[in-house]
């Protein structure tokens, strides 16, 4: 069992996070949004997947899938952190970054110990390492950064996930 932080609760996030509490390890997620957190707490599933509220609904309950608003609570005993965060197209056309790098930021002012951050995003090549600059600015601990593309298809994605 490892134990993860999952940023972002969006369709990729709760999607990847609620599978992997499925396979056995210890989740949990983070999201900025107040009421939407606490929907989920309650057991509510703010996006429709076939088959995601059924595992969702067995996780919560094994306490294998929790909750958070508070960033460095969510990350503080996670081994591998996912960043499942959107990248809406800017004003070109191109992925904004900000809210990962956002992220980012703040992860290197509060990791406490080693950590595998982990890309999940829809990205272009070359993110990981704007990623890692950004948590290695301000980080006091060793980390590292790898990309795992989206691969997720909508209608699909727990199947995708676990085939």
């Amino acid at each position: 069992m490892k134990k993860i932080a999952v940023i972002g609760t969006g369709y990729v996030g709760l999607v990847t996070g609620t599978c992997f509490a499925e396979t056995g390890n210890q989740v949990i997620c983070v999201d900025i949004d107040v009421n939407k957190v606490n929907r989920m707490r309650a057991g509510e599933i703010p996006i429709y997947e076939p088959h995601l509220d059924v595992i969702f609904e067995r996780n919560i309950k094994a306490n294998r899938l929790s909750f958070t608003t508070n960033l460095e609570e969510g990350i503080k005993d996670a081994e591998i952190i996912f960043l499942a965060l959107p990248t809406p197209p800017g004003e070109d056309g191109s992925a904004d970054l900000r809210y990962i790098l956002g992220v980012a930021e703040d992860l290197g002012k509060i990791l406490e110990d080693y950590k595998v951050i982990v890309d999940k995003s829809t990205v272009p090549v070359g993110t990981a390492e704007k990623v890692r600059e950004m948590i290695a600015k301000n980080s006091k601990v060793d980390f590292d950064v790898v990309s795992n593309p989206e691969f997720l298809r909508e209608g699909y994605a727990v199947d995708d996930f676990f085939n």
